[in-house]
């Protein structure tokens, strides 16, 4: 492998543009942070108000 001088490592573009499968990932994340929110509130709505199944 050959090794890079600064002026060729300075001259080195690409790598910082959004692509969609890092968009995608992105938002897969935060749909997966926004369900399991919403699961830990129904628990707790459900808890407090004494409408839990019982299994």
């Amino acid at each position: 492998m050959k090794e890079l001088n600064i002026n060729e490592m300075k001259s080195i573009e690409g790598g910082t543009g959004l692509t969609s499968s890092m968009l995608t990932a992105i938002y897969k994340t935060l749909e997966v942070i926004y369900q399991i929110g919403e699961s830990l509130g129904n628990y707790i709505r459900r808890k407090t108000e004494n409408k839990m199944c019982d299994i």
